[in-house]
């Protein structure tokens, strides 16, 4: 049997059986899928999780953040920017000086998880075959 003909014969098995139709429980609402892709687009880059990695360790300072990733300031202020509009980290100013923390306890689970994996050698070690491709697509 093909691709093609499963996926139909699936989708009328769905269709003619109400219960199949439901969602199962412990899953994510279609109603929540763009909140959760937020917070995944906003950990999904390398120096946003790098950034986050450092907060849950406490206060940083800008300046402090560039040493420890090693990028621009500008750059780093566009990513602090956009996770801080997504509620994932807030900041304070003191001074001349700007600090920031993560106070997403969501975004420390996930942080958590990922580190979990790590811990037990289980993330996956697929290499992406160029910059700003995928080997998945």
């Amino acid at each position: 049997m093909d691709l093609t003909t499963y996926v139909r014969q699936r989708l009328a098995e769905i269709k003619a059986d109400p219960d199949l139709c439901r969602r199962p429980k412990g899953r994510l609402s279609p109603s929540r899928v763009s909140a959760a892709s937020q917070l995944f687009g906003a950990m999904g880059f390398s120096k946003r999780l790098l950034i986050l990695l450092h907060l849950m360790d406490g206060e940083r300072s800008v300046s402090e953040l560039v040493s420890l990733i090693r990028g621009s300031r500008a750059a780093l202020s566009q990513h602090l920017s956009g996770m801080a509009k997504l509620g994932i980290v807030k900041s304070r100013t003191q001074g001349k000086r700007r600090f920031y923390s993560c106070t997403s306890e969501q975004a420390k689970m996930l942080v958590d998880f990922l580190s979990d994996l790590a811990d037990r050698d289980a993330l996956p070690t697929g290499k992406r075959s160029g910059k700003g491709s995928s080997s998945w697509r």
